[in-house]
């Protein structure tokens, strides 16, 4: 295997795969207890070692880490887990803080290679603890992506404001779905459910019942007000009053709806709020780095994006060349070359974090829309790959120039140019055309 081949960090990632005197222990995670399995490259030394997820449940796992070592005369540890859910988290803090070496193995990874082992396909945590293990003596894993305490606490907040994002969605589409039932005309009417004035709106008067309870002069008395009205303009809630008149929802004489979409309602407003305060924190805490200074110089950069994009990167000294940024975005070709299966398009792997993708996706499409130099790239590419997915291909073309030009503006530390992008562009065309 090549040393470019071990991915980031090739070195040290080299230095435990050939080490003959290394303990390698694979760790299944669980929320309350967790199994593990310890040995060296050639043999195994214990297969079946639980401890509960408490500090003395620790002090044990410590402590037989390293009577094994002593045992097995290693003068190096690696522990690797699966990175699933949020258990792993704290186990990972705890043994970076005792000196240890931590690696993570793909999930699927863990599961295919668990279907290969003698005992067919029983899922048991010591047989998970196994499989780890075994994919950690072929070299098959990959160390965590290293971030200062700055870059960690603001990645921790932006994937709670992510988590709320989502959870912002699916509200959404549910108040449009008790909307449709109870008062459809609503929903051409409010544009967007997130404002603060459809917001009071839905939780004051969100059924043509609810409207017409007291009588249109009421009604309009209580809207008219501009510290009630807001963004919405008075006629507008004529509008809305005659419409509740006139409509075709369903009657609702228990004010099951009434009730289903305030409830919704103040849930969305209360996610809305939530989102923008740990959006607006992680923002404060990078935005003084000079690498967010860096970054903030791209065309069509929000401090958002920049913020998601400088989290989920870490450390860029782990980095040796951009196509391993590439890879961590998952975005990295797999190859079909064997057998009927050549007919295939490559496709992107998918292997790596959807977060990063999440957000180079969305800002790959605004450089798209309005920066004429990405439009030119976007349409070269469509012309060259034709046929179904053109765009998509193009697109994921943009995500990885992105990302390459990201790598080198922290490596470098120099603003963004559109100038030197295109010198750069046309020294690697010129080479391209050499080596044909």
């Amino acid at each position: 295997m090549r040393l470019k081949d071990y991915g980031r960090k090739p070195k040290l990632r080299k230095e435990f795969v050939n080490n003959p005197k290394l303990l390698i222990v694979g760790v299944d995670i669980g929320r309350s207890s967790h199994s593990a399995c310890f040995g060296t490259n050639s043999t195994v030394s214990s297969k079946k070692f639980d401890f509960k997820n408490s500090r003395n449940g620790f002090k044990k796992f410590e402590f037989n880490i390293r009577k094994m070592r002593n045992t097995a005369k290693c003068n190096q540890i690696l522990v690797g887990m699966e990175p699933s859910g949020l258990y792993w988290y704290g186990l990972y803090e705890r043994l970076k803080k005792c000196g240890f070496s931590v690696c993570l193995a793909n999930c699927m990874a863990v599961k295919n290679n668990r279907k290969t082992m003698h005992d067919g396909s029983s899922k048991t945590d010591p047989k998970d603890a196994y499989s780890i293990y075994d994919l950690l003596t072929q070299g098959k894993f990959f160390l965590p992506v290293e971030r200062d305490p700055e870059l960690a606490a603001a990645y921790r907040l932006m994937r709670k404001h992510m988590f709320l994002k989502k959870r912002i969605s699916r509200l959404r589409n549910q108040i449009r779905g008790a909307l449709h039932l109870s008062f459809p005309e609503l929903n051409d009417v409010i544009k967007d459910l997130t404002l603060p004035t459809s917001l009071r709106f839905l939780q004051s008067n969100p059924t043509p019942e609810s409207m017409m309870r007291n009588g249109k002069k009421r009604f309009m008395k209580k809207w008219q007000p501009r510290r009630r009205c807001g963004q919405w303009r008075p006629d507008k809630f004529n509008l809305i009053y005659e419409q509740a008149k006139l409509s075709i929802g369903l009657k609702d004489p228990q004010r099951i709806d009434e009730f289903e979409i305030k409830t919704m309602a103040k849930d969305l407003e209360d996610a809305v709020t939530k989102a923008q305060m740990w959006l607006d924190k992680a923002i404060e805490l990078v935005c003084q780095r000079d690498d967010f200074e860096l970054l903030m110089s791209m065309p069509r950069i929000g401090k958002p994006t920049a913020t998601a994009l400088l989290t989920a990167i870490g450390n860029i000294d782990e980095f040796e060349y951009g196509k391993q940024l590439v890879k961590l975005a998952g975005l990295d070709i797999r190859l079909y070359e064997s057998g009927t299966s050549i007919k295939k398009r490559p496709r992107v792997t998918h292997i790596g974090s959807g977060y990063l993708r999440h957000w180079l996706y969305h800002y790959a499409m605004r450089l798209v829309a309005f920066e004429p130099d990405f439009q030119c790239l976007f349409e070269r590419r469509k012309k060259n790959s034709p046929g179904k997915g053109a765009g998509q291909r193009a697109l994921v073309a943009i995500c990885d120039k992105i990302l390459r030009i990201i790598y080198r503006i922290l490596k470098d530390q120099v603003k963004y140019s559109s100038e030197k992008d295109k010198i750069v562009a046309a020294y690697y065309q010129q080479q391209s055309k050499l080596a044909a």
